[in-house]
């Protein structure tokens, strides 16, 4: 059989009688593997469930943005994460949410490719990273950042004003 068939040359051969359909099987399953193999579209696929690991575990440093081939937003939340203390970590903030978002909508690579892996398991991964991030924001709430304040008695001002030597 020639190389070069097309599934049109194909459904006819099978029509026509001059090949079984076992024959047109095998040569329908060739001929996907060489328009997939041509397209590109089984070159180095990513994977979905290590892009949301990364982005749970490492998201704010950008990971998986680095890893599904996304440089310039990948490098953007880096930098973004290791000049927040100078911006009162608001950006690292700003990182985190954006990370979560990436997490839970993007589903292709930088070349434009689905990412790989099992559908089922990436929308669970997706859903516990979802309750872990509800379950800290509404902990948040009960953590008690005050610090204990007592009122300073005269004698006490007077033995600071002792050591100082005034």
């Amino acid at each position: 059989m020639p190389d070069f068939v097309t599934m049109e040359t194909l459904d006819k051969l099978l029509a026509e009688g001059k090949i079984s359909s076992a024959e047109y099987d095998e040569q329908k399953k060739f001929l996907f593997e060489r328009t997939m193999r041509e397209s590109g579209e089984r070159k180095n696929p990513k994977s979905g469930i290590v892009y949301i690991l990364l982005a749970f575990f490492l998201g704010t440093l950008g990971a998986h943005n680095l890893y599904a081939g996304f440089w310039k937003r990948g490098l953007t939340q880096l930098f973004l994460t290791l000049f927040s203390p100078l911006f009162l970590f608001l950006p690292l903030m700003i990182t985190s949410l954006w990370a979560l978002l990436e997490l839970i909508f993007k589903n292709k690579a930088a070349n434009g490719h689905i990412m790989s892996g099992n559908r089922k398991l990436i929308w669970f991964l997706r859903l516990a990273a979802v309750a872990v991030f509800v379950a800290a924001a509404i902990s948040a709430n009960y953590v008690d950042v005050s610090l204990p304040v007592t009122d300073i008695n005269q004698e006490d001002l007077s033995a600071v004003k002792e050591l100082m030597g005034s």
